[in-house]
């Protein structure tokens, strides 16, 4: 198009509206105005195409029409309006430059200014733009979603299709036969054609980061004989693909694992270009939807011989993938995908755990990059086998050649049922409960009195902190060895312990005396001690026993305990416990009695009262185990009383003489024993 300069729109229409003024007037005869607008929208066609050429402020009732270089007219005259025509040229098969000829009513005639040329091809400078229009820069798409490209400008006939190169642009991209082997990005593979206005070319779903360009192909009419022709637009449009979320997790060995065993994640498909980490969330108690059916945000978990774990996944939806979420713990730091399976490698599993990864990817632009992050839509839990060494204990009470039905199982990993069993199986044993506690919220501890535990039966014992619990398994045998099986309390994931439970026999032990004075000290004798044992002297007492000086290791020597000085009757108890891997503590016990103490003090609250009148004895520092008797001359005053540990009052009756009272002091139980106190109590008469 050439570049002669025209006249304003305003300038113009003042012109015309002067030269049909002259005519009207019959002053003169004017000539079309020469200098119009005739600006050429579509300067390149597709060969065999039309173009349109626009007249703007044309003149009303001209006749404008299109000549070639060599003067001939082509194409259709048009009338000016007044305002903008349009002109269509013949199919336009090779460049050509057009003269806009106009003819006035009064048969002047002048060629305008302006000529419009005309390029036969395909537009390659064509605009495209991702939409939605206004959406962010740069474009980040999810995986797998899609994109629609708009070219506001389509040209006619031609038709277009999304195509990327890979390895860059191709050498020839106006070859036809290369063009066939493009990596398509329409959807279906398809083509869109142009209709000169704009059109809209959807793509596929896109899971990496790509350069979307853009294929012009024109096909001729079989009767041209002509072949098609193509090339790529030069505009690049680059939209970046975040991480794939959709990896299928997978958790090695197994989704149960052993105690202290390294599990690890398998990734399948691992993207080449992504970094993978693994954090992990120890599961609490509440996590466990106990029965509950799987749903949406549920996750239920196979256990052998037991109903599905049923586990509450937690929300990462608020969670920002490039942080550690609260509560979770690096599992495995950040490891680059390769395009094939990547593995994981948690800590040591010491505990039930829920497991997430996130992904990140970094995205280049040019000589700038920025990153994207997500998480894997599949979380993993990872359930622990008990501690198959828990540092388990057991105290039974021996009476005779058997216990007396009764274990405590102490020590242990929180959380864990233990269960003995008899080998051949005698009847059910009730599992002992460790208690787990919650360091955060103590309402949420297990136990009597606490939060449910979700099994049928337990037996555990209330106390702060909670004690040992007790488990009735009747009458054992000496000699007898027990399996113990262990079962996570929530998952129901359980073992059989590799160490058994052995009542060995223990040693004879004597006490060198049943009944002893008030204060003096008794004597525990093992005469043969084993070196397999070590043994120990304690007072029983509820909820556990006193200890009496150090333990001692068995040496195959005789070994002597000296209890503590002993005031009221007591039970001492020798423990003797196994060196074993899982140590038995066996109980023996010896009931010490007290003989009655002659010394307690006697006193009269008066010493001397008014004839006929009475008085009150007092006996301080009586013994609980002891019944006390006033008597005057071997004869009982009053009723007896029990003593109190403390001072006890007897009343007299009326005294009419000089009276000197004494005490008896009696055991109520076995061994029989009785003593008259040492002190008496005088009481005279006063005066009158």
């Amino acid at each position: 198009m050439s570049a002669a300069i025209t006249s304003t729109t305003t300038v113009l229409r003042l012109r015309e509206a002067r030269n049909r003024m002259i005519g009207a007037l019959q002053l003169g005869e004017t000539y079309p105005v020469r200098d119009l607008v005739v600006p050429n929208e579509r300067l390149t066609v597709a060969f065999n195409d039309t173009a349109t050429i626009k007249i703007e402020t044309s003149e009303r009732g001209v006749g404008y029409g299109l000549r070639t270089k060599t003067g001939d007219a082509v194409g259709a005259i048009v009338t000016g309006t007044g305002d903008t025509i349009a002109l269509t040229t013949p199919p336009i098969r090779d460049d050509v430059t057009f003269t806009i000829h106009a003819r006035a009513p009064n048969g002047r005639e002048a060629d305008l200014l302006t000529t419009a040329g005309v390029k036969v091809g395909l537009d390659l400078s064509l605009a495209a733009i991702l939409l939605p229009e206004d959406g962010p820069s740069p474009r980040i798409l999810d995986y797998n979603t899609t994109v629609t490209v708009r070219l506001p400008s389509s040209q006619d006939g031609v038709d277009y299709r999304l195509v990327r190169f890979a390895n860059g642009d191709p050498a020839h991209p106006d070859d036809v036969a290369a063009a066939a082997q493009d990596d398509i990005v329409s959807v279906g593979n398809q083509t869109v054609r142009g209709t000169g206005g704009p059109i809209a070319l959807p793509s596929k779903p896109l899971q990496a980061d790509t350069e979307i360009r853009i294929r012009a192909t024109k096909t001729f009419d079989a009767a041209l004989a002509r072949p098609p022709q193509t090339n790529i637009l030069a505009i690049r449009l680059r939209v970046y693909v975040k991480a794939n979320p959709d990896l299928v997790l997978t958790p090695e060995p197994g989704a149960i694992v052993d105690f202290q065993a390294a599990p690890k994640i398998k990734l399948a498909a691992a993207q080449s270009g992504v970094d993978y980490r693994a954090v992990v969330l120890r599961l609490p108690d509440a996590a466990f939807a106990q029965g509950a059916a799987p749903g949406p945000g549920l996750l239920a978990v196979p256990v052998p011989g037991q109903p599905n774990v049923v586990i509450r996944l937690p929300s990462l939806a608020a969670a920002d993938p490039a942080a550690v979420p609260q509560g979770f713990t690096i599992g495995a730091d950040w490891q680059a995908g390769g395009n094939a399976d990547l593995r994981l490698t948690l800590p040591q599993a010491t505990a039930d755990s829920v497991v997430a990864i996130a992904a990140r990817k970094v995205h280049a632009t040019g000589p700038a990059s920025f990153t994207s992050w997500i998480w894997l839509r599949q979380m993993l839990a990872v359930l622990v086998r008990p501690n198959p060494q828990p540092g388990l204990n057991v105290t039974v009470t021996l009476t005779g050649a058997t216990t007396d039905g009764a274990m405590t199982i102490a020590g242990g990993q929180r959380g864990v049922y233990y269960t003995p069993r008899t080998t051949p199986p005698g009847p059910a044993i009730l599992p002992a409960y460790v208690h787990q506690r919650n360091p955060d919220d103590a309402n949420a501890n297990k136990g009597i009195g606490q939060l449910e535990l979700e099994v049928d039966f337990a037996v555990t014992r209330d106390g702060q902190p909670p004690l040992p619990p007790v488990v009735d398994t009747a009458a054992v045998a000496v000699g007898t060895s027990l399996a113990i099986g262990a079962m996570m309390a929530q998952s129901r994931v359980g073992i059989d312990l590799p160490n058994p439970v052995v009542i060995a026999a223990v040693p004879a032990a004597q006490v060198n005396a049943g009944l002893v004075d008030r204060g003096s000290v008794a004597h525990v004798v093992v005469p043969t001690s084993a070196a397999t044992d070590s043994y120990a002297l304690f007072q029983e007492a509820a909820p556990d026993d006193v200890a009496i000086g150090a333990p001692r290791d068995g040496n195959g020597q005789a070994l002597d305990f000296a209890s503590a000085a002993i005031a009221n009757d007591t039970v001492l108890v020798l423990a003797v416990t196994s060196k074993a891997p899982i140590p038995v503590r066996r109980r023996l016990r010896f009931t010490v009695a007290v003989r009655p103490d002659p010394s307690c003090p006697v006193r009269a609250s008066e010493a001397a009262v008014p004839a006929g009148n009475a008085t009150k004895i007092l006996v301080d520092k009586t013994q609980v185990e002891m019944s006390y008797q006033l008597t005057v001359a071997g004869a009982p005053v009053g009723a007896a009383q029990q003593g109190t540990g403390d001072t006890i009052v007897f009343s007299t009756d009326p005294i009419t003489a000089p009276t000197t009272f004494s005490v008896t002091a009696t055991r109520l139980t076995p061994p029989a024993a009785t003593a008259t106190l040492a002190a008496t109590a005088a009481v005279t008469l006063k005066p009158n």
